[in-house]
């Protein structure tokens, strides 16, 4: 789900690998490995690894070597950092060499890059913009929350698309208000990444507004919002979560299922019961994990007589969320699964049988 916008810088590169072969590459390393070894006899490595740098720098504009020479880039991380930022934020290079180097500099995820990239951000050609908003992701540097939150207002939906999933990739709680709002986004992808922000933040501000996107129209926004109220674990997500069990799209339901699994509260477990005896194979298996978690005892009953289930997964799923609860007297009915006509069924029965023998001690 996260790598909704494919990277097409990294496509270009392995097809330029792909045509060219790997002998540049080699005879690149070869200098590189000499070099070094001349440089580290002299007592200046790193001043070696600078005027490296700077040829693969040069090498970029050439078609033949770009790929090799930003392999290298990369391997030489903060020692081509310094050369590779003037070059990003250059007005006076072309636009191409720009987008080439930022994206580099995305790969190293230096936080030393962050403030070029922050330059070029507000870049007026719209593809250097795209392109340090998605580096600036990759880097995840909290001093870019600024200047990405302004890139928000970018009159270019891609660079506004681009500021929010890397916004999601810092994973700060300053961010909650900021991913909130852009929950009323027109662009489902923005909405997205705004649920995928508030879901790593966890903060239990951001529950009734992510329980209000059960009718979001985009099935990627409602399977988020059900992994993020499961993440999040806060008991007033469970109506939301109830209904989503009857959403329309499986993944939604199933997302849902695992959400009330991970707040195990017990008002739950009707539902829960409900969907673990008579629906689709991989909800049925969802339902059953999640009683395993509430593990209250009127659950039991039900997932004993699950381990006598037709489908073999579900049988697998009782037996593990039995072993879960992990009351010693569950021995008894895991016995007779030792001759199950399933090879997993029977090592999954031995495994459950070993650990509620051990509650005994």
């Amino acid at each position: 789900m996260r790598s909704i916008l494919g990277n097409s810088y990294n496509k270009k590169r392995g097809s330029v690998m792909a045509r060219r072969g790997s002998g540049i590459w080699l005879m690149i390393i070869a200098l590189a490995a000499s070099a070094l070894f001349v440089s580290a006899a002299a007592g200046d490595v790193d001043g070696k690894k600078v005027a490296i740098a700077k040829k693969n720098i040069n090498l970029l504009k050439d078609k033949k070597y770009e790929h090799d020479a930003t392999v290298m880039l990369v391997m030489l991380k903060d020692n081509s950092v310094p050369l590779l930022a003037e070059v990003a934020k250059d007005p006076a290079e072309k636009v191409s060499q720009r987008i080439t180097v930022i994206d580099i500099l995305g790969d190293i995820k230096s936080p030393a890059a962050t403030d070029a990239i922050l330059v070029s951000l507000k870049d007026s050609n719209v593809k250097i913009r795209r392109a340090s908003a998605r580096a600036l992701g990759k880097i995840a540097d909290a001093k870019a929350i600024a200047g990405l939150k302004e890139a928000l207002a970018d009159f270019d939906n891609e660079v506004r698309f681009l500021a929010t999933r890397s916004l999601a990739s810092i994973k700060d709680p300053s961010l909650v208000d900021t991913f909130i709002k852009l929950l009323d986004d027109p662009d489902a992808r923005i909405r997205t990444f705004a649920v995928i922000g508030l879901s790593d933040i966890k903060d239990e501000r951001a529950v009734q507004r992510l329980s209000a996107l059960i009718g979001d129209p985009a099935d990627e926004v409602r399977i988020n919002a059900a992994i993020a109220l499961g993440k999040i674990r806060s008991k007033a997500a469970i109506p939301a979560l109830n209904s989503m069990l009857e959403d329309r799209n499986m993944d939604v339901r199933r997302e849902a299922l695992n959400a009330l699994g991970e707040i195990g509260d017990p008002s739950s477990v009707t539902y829960l019961i409900s969907i673990a005896e008579r629906d689709q194979k991989d909800l049925r298996c969802a339902a059953v994990r999640a009683l395993g978690n509430i593990g209250t005892p009127d659950v039991v009953p039900v997932l004993k007589k699950l381990l006598k289930d037709e489908i073999m997964d579900v049988r697998i799923a009782a037996i593990r969320a039995l072993a879960k609860i992990g009351n010693s007297e569950f021995a008894g009915d895991f016995q007779p699964l030792l001759t199950d006509e399933s090879t997993k069924v029977r090592q999954e029965a031995s495994i459950a049988l070993g650990e509620v023998k051990g509650n005994l001690k």
